[in-house]
């Protein structure tokens, strides 16, 4: 993303490392989204950045489930947990011509959400080589509700925030939005489990 277009409120993140686009053929972890939708016709660049003030505390009440009615309540940033920044290519992720295929769209989504995840969770990981918290963590809920289509090729940007956490489970809400508006919302339901065992980063 240019210079002369990166929005202002950027500077209350900072960047962090997308580890599931990092290639570990030694487990053959994150091969999907670091290898299949890596590429000069899916998705070439993905940058991943992170609230430099996170909450304190998260709330242990889960969070209402909205009706797939229900008016869209736009995730605010600043004030998102976690951003990731993606340039979608064609042909590779498009369903219909010229529009983004609503099962990538639900991978990225759910990618982000699990970065989004692991900032509240370090509980559920270990220490790998680079440093980061290998969170062991699964998705066992994931409610997608699709207002437009993403077009493709294109910048798109989703918006995590972490809603509550109570003991091993996490509740997620992201959103992908393109120039500005809230295209695809998602809810989700994470449930944290034993650490992974050793793996190679």
């Amino acid at each position: 993303m240019a210079a002369s277009h990166t929005p202002l409120y950027y500077s209350d993140y900072f960047e962090i490392p997308t580890y599931s686009r990092q290639s570990k053929p030694a487990t053959g972890e994150d091969g999907f989204f670091a290898t299949t939708l890596s590429s000069a016709i899916t998705i070439p660049t993905v940058r991943t950045l992170r609230l430099k003030k996170l909450q304190s505390s998260l709330p242990s009440q889960p969070p209402s489930w909205p009706s797939p009615t229900s008016p869209l309540v736009p995730i605010a940033v600043p004030g998102a947990d976690l951003l990731m920044l993606l340039t979608l290519a064609k042909p590779g992720v498009c369903g219909h011509p010229d529009t983004a295929h609503g099962g990538v769209l639900a991978t990225i989504i759910d990618e982000a959400m699990s970065l989004g995840v692991t900032l509240y969770a370090p509980e559920a990981g270990e220490v790998g080589k680079s440093g980061r918290i290998r969170s062991k963590m699964f998705t066992s809920q994931l409610d997608m509700r699709y207002k437009k289509p993403v077009a493709v090729p294109g910048e798109l940007e989703v918006r995590v925030s972490v809603l509550a956490k109570q003991g091993k489970k996490v509740w997620v809400r992201a959103q992908a939005v393109q120039k500005g508006e809230a295209m695809v919302d998602a809810l989700a339901f994470w449930l944290l489990v034993a650490p992974a065992t050793k793996s190679v980063l």
